[in-house]
């Protein structure tokens, strides 16, 4: 194995270039990054928030994340953990679980960071190619042949995607996971907006039951308007509990107290993320309008749609304050794609949208 690999998100990189824009005083404005609603009612402050919580989170909490999370999975004999974010989650499953050096499969296009979670956990991960001709689909066949070349121990992807908001069908769901039952592979789903889903039904189903080597991951920060707070939940195999709390006690303790006290609070008060189905109808509106191809996104708040000249968008947008983040952060074979995401106030989408549909150089 070489050495340790990070490199810096380049969503949040997008996100600092747009802050630098506009502190010089320019206007600037993001099709790829979003634009969160603020939570209101915020909870007053007492002595039992800064009191460290035990390992394995809030008692009340790791409940009330169970039912809110974790209610459509069948997994009697799986334990929810809190944990300081998803990231933190994914890294101490991911170390916890598997041999320095093991390889794990990320299908793409994915979130970047699942690689570099790997490389801080001393691992390797291997990207696995999809595409949109195929919608995305899993060719398992081929991923498991990919499996044996490398020897791969664990599989990770979300749920709905980050970039394409693709929902696992059941179907292609449960032929995975007996794949990862054949090659004794742990399976880390990575649900971080399970609360933001345009398709119930096929959420609903895109669950499995009674895997033992399935760790699923949820997060606070999109479903709850928590960015900041870094609170997530895990659940967990009775087998790597306790050497995933161990992990995670290491390199952060526990979750902070603070941000569980906001979760709590986010339930009580059902701090939640707003219906986006206007923008997202905006949005397709838009993709259609410029003829290009995308997948039919059922979760997440993004599309990711397939531009034919790609460099002369990304141009013309900037040109126009506009800033894109290519979809070539989400594997190396995507540069023709980019990340739309609608999340932000309807007349800030609207406006966007209207400073990239001035002239007829649009048609691009």
């Amino acid at each position: 194995m070489t050495g340790m690999k990070l490199r810096r998100s380049p969503t949040l990189q997008l996100a600092s270039d747009i802050e630098q824009a506009r502190a010089k005083g320019n206007e600037a404005w993001s099709l790829s990054t979003p634009t969160f609603p603020e939570p209101q009612d915020l909870p007053m402050v007492d002595a039992t928030w800064v009191r460290l919580s035990h390992a394995k989170g809030l008692p009340e909490l790791r409940d009330r994340a169970r039912m809110h999370f974790f209610a459509n999975w069948s997994l009697p004999d799986h334990e929810c953990v809190i944990t300081a974010g998803a990231k933190a989650g994914l890294f101490a499953a991911l170390r916890a679980a598997l041999a320095p050096g093991s390889y794990v499969l990320i299908p793409t296009p994915t979130w970047p960071s699942y690689f570099d979670i790997c490389s801080a956990a001393g691992l390797n991960g291997v990207a696995f190619e999809t595409d949109l001709v195929s919608d995305f689909a899993l060719d398992l066949d081929r991923l498991e042949r990919e499996a044996l070349a490398c020897g791969a121990r664990a599989v990770v992807l979300a749920n709905p995607c980050n970039p394409t908001g693709r929902i696992l069908p059941a179907a292609e769901f449960g032929a995975l996971a007996d794949l990862c039952r054949r090659q004794d592979m742990l399976l880390v789903i990575d649900q971080s907006f399970s609360q933001v889903i345009f398709d119930e039904v096929a959420w609903s189903s895109s669950v499995v039951s009674n895997f033992d080597r399935l760790v699923v991951i949820d997060s606070f920060s999109k479903n709850n308007i928590l960015q900041g707070a870094r609170v997530a939940a895990a659940l967990l195999p009775k087998w790597l509990v306790e050497p995933f709390v161990t992990v995670h006690q290491t390199i952060v303790s526990a979750a902070p107290t603070p941000g569980q006290k906001l979760a709590l609070h986010a339930l009580d008060t059902d701090f939640a993320m707003p219906s986006l189905a206007g923008q997202r109808e905006m949005a397709r509106s838009f993709i259609e309008g410029k003829g290009w191809r995308t997948h039919d996104q059922k979760g997440t708040f993004y599309f990711f749609p397939e531009v034919p000249e790609i460099d002369a968008f990304w141009a013309y947008a900037r040109a126009r304050n506009v800033f894109v983040l290519t979809g070539d952060a989400f594997g190396t074979r995507y540069g023709r794609h980019f990340r739309f995401c609608f999340c932000r106030p309807e007349e800030e989408l609207a406006h966007v949208i209207e400073l990239l549909s001035r002239t007829e150089q649009e048609n691009v």
